[in-house]
């Protein structure tokens, strides 16, 4: 879980994609997660993650994003065994491989669907988030719970770790047991995270009152988000792609597995 919450923190960089506008940003990931859902053929989503690849290389944001998709697999094998058992079920069969193909197509699905929006968070920082949001008429009281959740779930997922291994260390066996007896071990390790999240947020509403927070409605930024001859093309690109990708799948016949 901690590998996986990696991909919403963000990788300082002065890389083309960090340059970027977060709207643009946005708009790339939107297109490849809504690429992603919109097809089932496993070319279509190799090149959809082949093209986050190429975004998380660009943006030297490679290593963290492997990750992420690697603290992902369990669920991830999970997916692919839940449906291959319901489609099983429904056909009545065990061995058919269209079942495993469509299985391992929903699982495969799934990693377009992780990484499509990690490289955003992983190159934009909180306050390009709140612009972002508030550029595009968001109240900012939804804005702000959006960008603190973002940037503690890291934090908290890292104290999570913290706190199992200095149990571990203690001679807890987090391992061991039937799923009743492992819930029960991990009682020692959520009573300290909740205690944990219970200071964080009353650090986190002491401070918004000290910067009275919400005491005027309309909202300044110290830096204004200002569009770039290079944002525009890839703006303009980014939705070419995008239309292209729902014309495609409305009114072509793919012929590709």
């Amino acid at each position: 879980m901690a590998a996986i919450l990696e991909g919403l923190r963000f990788q300082p960089g002065s890389s083309p994609i960090h340059r970027l506008d977060p709207r643009v940003k946005l708009l790339i990931s939107s297109t490849l997660l809504i690429t992603a859902l919109l097809y089932y053929e496993v070319t279509i989503i190799s090149m959809v993650i082949a093209a986050e690849a190429a975004l998380s290389a660009v943006s030297g944001t490679l290593k963290r994003w492997v990750k992420t998709i690697y603290g992902a697999t369990p669920l991830i094998l999970l997916v692919f065994v839940m449906n291959y058992f319901v489609l099983s079920l429904q056909a009545g069969v065990f061995n058919d491989p269209s079942i495993i193909y469509r299985s391992f197509t929903a699982s495969y699905r799934l990693i377009g669907f992780l990484a499509s929006f990690s490289i955003f968070f992983l190159t934009t920082t909180p306050e390009e988030l709140g612009m972002t949001f508030t550029k595009l008429r968001v109240p900012y009281m939804y804005s702000f719970a959006l960008i603190s959740a973002i940037r503690f779930t890291p934090v908290l997922a890292e104290e999570l770790q913290a706190i199992m291994d200095a149990q571990r260390a203690r001679g807890l066996e987090l391992d061991k047991g039937g799923p009743i007896t492992r819930i029960k071990k991990y009682i020692p390790v959520l009573v300290p995270l909740i205690v944990n999240v219970l200071r964080r947020s009353y650090e986190l509403a002491e401070a918004m009152e000290v910067k009275c927070f919400g005491a005027s409605k309309k909202r300044t930024f110290l830096r204004e988000l200002r569009m770039r001859s290079a944002d525009y093309a890839v703006l303009a690109a980014t939705a070419l792609c995008l239309a292209a990708s729902i014309y495609a799948r409305l009114f072509i016949a793919l012929a590709v597995p």
